[in-house]
């Protein structure tokens, strides 16, 4: 009977990693950018670089916020201060955002 039970454990486990997107992660290069925006990173930027993300102005403690949920893989550590984001590139894509309906 566990024999049973860790075979189910074991093709859960396998099957729970079929929808996972393997990249891979440049841990050599780093990425730096001002701007938040995804058209702004995808231009300088390729996915699994390491990121920083330093603005032009500080104050605005949402925008390093919104600069991790639009570009970094949230399946990596995100290092986030009021200041900036490092973390590794993942771009958003356009199909990956869900509108409301009116």
């Amino acid at each position: 009977m566990p024999l049973k039970g860790l075979t189910l454990c074991a093709f859960l486990v396998l099957l729970s990693a079929c929808n996972q997107k393997f990249i891979s992660v440049d841990q050599n290069d780093l990425c730096e950018v001002s701007g938040w925006q995804k058209d702004v990173t995808a231009s300088s930027c390729k996915e699994g670089q390491k990121i920083v993300f330093l603005p032009n102005s500080f104050g605005n403690e949402q925008l390093p916020v919104i600069f991790a949920a639009v570009n970094c893989d949230h399946r990596f550590s995100i290092a986030l201060t009021n200041g900036g984001v490092s973390c590794i590139y993942m771009p958003l894509k356009a199909d990956a955002v869900k509108k409301e309906d009116s």
